[in-house]
């Protein structure tokens, strides 16, 4: 864990089991504050007057799931970090909370160390998925693989557009881009809405899921 003050934001309607993990989070190293919300709209009040580093999201809530709630929550603010939190490790539910932008899925019956372990790994910009997910994941890829005679030639990518999706896909905001390539924010929106055309991809999470999909950025 990093030893940098790490302010969470965890959502549950579970008040017992929200409880339960935020007084176990509070204890790990480099935490600073764990803040709870009961709904995607109670979080979503939360956000607008506080800004985590990170959000703990349970796929299944009332009013709005989890799923939406990533979408809104990002929508809102687009370089927050997303961990969706489920005891479902259906694989159609898991690609819906990656291409609403989730960065991390871990399963709720497994230990805190895995919970770390998803911390650790989006807070460096890296995605993060439960033994059981990944192998939901794999097994759908296997059941829905397209015939490779129907795919469509990759575009070619530049250096600095493959820079580019590293910089997305590690969850940057066009500010830290910016910097990044040393260049202004507005042409940071402008390569980035450029590349998102070329690539066919309408969101951030999307232009994440090609990168890693593709080996430009890591999981």
């Amino acid at each position: 864990m990093s030893s940098s003050a790490l302010q969470i934001l965890l959502v549950d309607d579970h008040t017992i089991l929200r409880r339960g993990l935020r007084l176990m989070l509070e204890k790990l190293p480099g935490v600073k504050a764990v803040s709870e919300a009961g709904s995607c709209l109670a979080a979503l009040e939360q956000l607008a007057a506080t800004m985590p580093d990170l959000v703990i999201l349970d796929a299944h809530l009332p009013e709005m799931d989890g799923v939406e709630g990533t979408r809104r929550m990002l929508a809102q603010h687009p370089g927050m970090k997303i961990i969706m939190l489920s005891g479902d490790s259906n694989a159609g539910l898991v690609l819906d909370a990656l291409r609403a932008g989730a960065l991390a899925y871990v399963i709720k019956e497994n230990s805190l160390e895995e919970v770390t372990r998803a911390i650790q790994s989006v807070m460096s910009g890296k995605a993060y998925f439960s033994p059981e997910v990944a192998a939901a994941i794999a097994r759908h890829c296997r059941e829905n693989e397209t015939p490779f005679a129907n795919v469509t030639a990759k575009p070619a990518l530049s250096d600095s557009e493959k820079k580019l999706l590293q910089l997305v896909a590690q969850g940057k905001r066009n500010k830290e881009i910016a910097v990044h390539l040393n260049v202004s924010t507005k042409s940071v929106e402008a390569y980035r809405s450029r590349l998102m055309s070329k690539l066919g991809c309408a969101s951030p999470a999307e232009l994440t899921r090609f990168a890693i999909r593709e080996g430009i950025a890591e999981l």
